[in-house]
């Protein structure tokens, strides 16, 4: 087994010098990071009006921003009701897992037959990092890391039309986690994308779509969302009512 020394930590991107940012993009990013460290719930209202009054944006500055962020599966935009936050769902999760199946198990079959010692160490770099993260319990840190080892092989790849999907589902997949009740991301899978990584260095790519599959159902098998409410009384009181007229039997 190759020994791969984790790499340094990815620079965080930065605007080109000269490029000031859309008024809406401090708004994208503050619903954004609210959302995945579940300081915003599921379904909860965003009031345009408070926003822009908040942020101190014109109307169409806010709803560019959350036109953007429901293009990422964070926001729903019904008509004639204010938007709100996504409510993730368990039917929802199995149909982005089959996508991510079916396109992260194409992009390792892209790689090259042998990735070099920095691309290697760039990927133990961010499973380090995810260690870090569940260590401090930062939540939303924990889950860019874990999106950067997937971005990193979709770059490898060299075909930016399947990062870029993938990219996409990867923003899903994030809003998703972060309104699980359950905490999917743990040690195990960091040791899951570690062996993933070793598989990789020692050229064994069957061995590494195997893992990827593994590693994805394990991920995804660990959601865990609040059913939505029922508007359906009989659907409200399933299983209470007779629970009840069981209890007066028995008396």
């Amino acid at each position: 087994m190759r020994v791969i020394t984790p790499g340094p930590a990815p620079a965080q991107q930065q605007p080109p010098q000269g490029m000031s940012r859309p008024p809406e993009q401090a708004l994208y990013e503050a619903l954004q990071g609210a959302i995945l460290q579940r300081r915003l719930a599921p379904a909860a209202a965003l009031d345009k009006a408070t926003l822009g009054q908040l942020f101190g944006l014109s109307s169409n500055a806010v709803q560019r921003a959350l036109q953007r962020l429901a293009q990422d599966g964070a926001v729903e935009l019904p008509a004639n009701q204010p938007a709100r936050v996504t409510r993730p769902c368990a039917k929802r999760a199995g149909k982005l897992l089959q996508a991510r199946l079916s396109l992260e198990t194409q992009i390792l079959r892209l790689l090259p037959a042998r990735l070099e010692q920095a691309e290697l160490e760039n990927l133990c770099g961010q499973v380090q990092r995810q260690r870090d993260c569940l260590q401090r319990r930062d939540h939303a840190g924990l889950i860019e890391a874990v999106s950067g080892v997937h971005l990193q092989l979709a770059t490898l790849a060299d075909n930016p039309w399947l990062r870029d999907f993938l990219a996409r589902l990867l923003r899903q997949t994030a809003l998703h986690v972060a309104l699980s009740r359950t905490q999917p991301y743990d040690a195990s899978a960091c040791d899951e994308q570690q062996r993933l990584i070793e598989r990789l260095a020692e050229g064994d790519k069957a061995g590494a779509e195997t893992l990827m599959e593994h590693h994805l159902r394990n991920l995804f098998a660990r959601l865990r969302f609040i059913p939505p409410p029922t508007t359906d009384l009989h659907a409200a009181f399933a299983g209470r009512l007779a629970s009840r007229a069981t209890a007066r039997i028995r008396r």
